[in-house]
């Protein structure tokens, strides 16, 4: 079949850089060819990443994902860029030298080219990048698509173990860049580079989480994310120590009573002390508040394991309360 250009269009043209077809149409997504030939289309007059958000129906963030593609691939420029460009010009090279000796403590993250390049190149990149999409239920970012890439390059990580990570923190809501570069980071100490080695560690990282949401449920404040020192606690007391959800809440309500609000350095204190005593029921436990009722009258020298002077005078409990 034969094509020819309707005639009538030819009475509306702007001009399209030859780069933009020879070198990055098969790089570019579907998304940054609409950005860039709208831009193209309008160049010359004045408009905000807003307009094109609304004339392409995209979200804003996803256009400026755009532009930034295009401005790293050298086909348009920032105001500040063009300005940064000729202060350069001008300077007597002092900056230029200060530049060159910034050190670089870790190598520096895959940028656009390089992503586009290894997602046309290797077919289990490219799928992992859409997987990822999918999982976090939007167009991903330079940063994310960066961060993935770099996991997988600088870290060595096998595709498939990124995918199985990914599904994890999907799983548990932290699709966010900076938990997913922290975790894999973790990952590469301990040595996991393998499925196997992955989901062990997905399961240990799912009793933990387990545990201190069953924490935060036993103190009545399940209704938001437990602190790192909570998550420690919940950890050692319910899973090593063992304690029971009965014990956890007595150790609370005495929290309570005797400082007045929910302090988790004084909870520790009842807890630790309980652990060191033997103390590993309920029934034992009310035993230890008769003696220290005792102790209050003066009758004996016994020390309670929540004594609230000692509490105070303690300089070992200076950490954060939650009210």
């Amino acid at each position: 079949m034969e094509y020819n250009i309707n005639p009538e269009v030819w009475k509306s043209v702007f001009a399209v850089p030859g780069t933009i077809v020879d070198d990055n149409i098969k790089l570019s997504g579907a998304a940054q060819l609409k950005v860039i030939l709208w831009v193209l289309r309008h160049w010359g007059e004045d408009f905000e990443t807003e307009d094109i958000s609304k004339a392409l129906g995209m979200q804003s963030a996803d256009v400026k994902d755009c532009m930034q593609y295009w401005c790293e691939m050298g086909v348009i420029q920032t105001a500040n860029a063009v300005k940064e460009k000729a202060e350069e010009n001008i300077n007597d090279g002092k900056e230029n030298y200060k530049k060159n000796t910034v050190i670089v403590l870790r190598p520096q993250k895959p940028d656009t080219k390089h992503i586009a390049e290894m997602m046309v190149r290797d077919k289990d990149v490219a799928y992992m990048m859409n997987l990822a999409e999918g999982l976090y239920g939007r167009l991903l970012s330079n940063n994310d698509r960066s961060t993935l890439l770099f996991i997988h390059e600088y870290y060595s990580m096998p595709i498939e173990v990124i995918v199985m990570m990914l599904e994890y923190v999907s799983g548990v809501g932290k699709c966010n860049t900076k938990y997913i570069e922290q975790l894999a980071e973790d990952w590469w100490k301990k040595g996991v580079v393998t499925l196997e080695s992955a989901e062990q560690q997905i399961q240990f990282l799912t009793e933990r989480e387990n545990l201190a949401h069953k924490f935060l449920s036993i103190i009545g404040q399940s209704g938001r994310n437990a602190t790192k020192e909570e998550n420690n606690a919940a950890n050692l007391w319910l899973g090593e120590w063992k304690f029971s959800e009965e014990m956890i809440k007595e150790a609370y309500e005495k929290s309570v009573l005797n400082t007045g609000k929910y302090t988790f350095s004084y909870m520790k204190k009842i807890v630790t002390n309980w652990h060191e005593k033997g103390v590993t029921n309920l029934e034992n436990a009310k035993k230890e508040e008769q003696n220290y009722k005792r102790s209050k009258s003066g009758s004996d020298s016994y020390k309670p394991t929540y004594d609230i002077a000692a509490y105070e005078s303690s300089s070992l409990l200076d950490s954060e309360e939650w009210n």
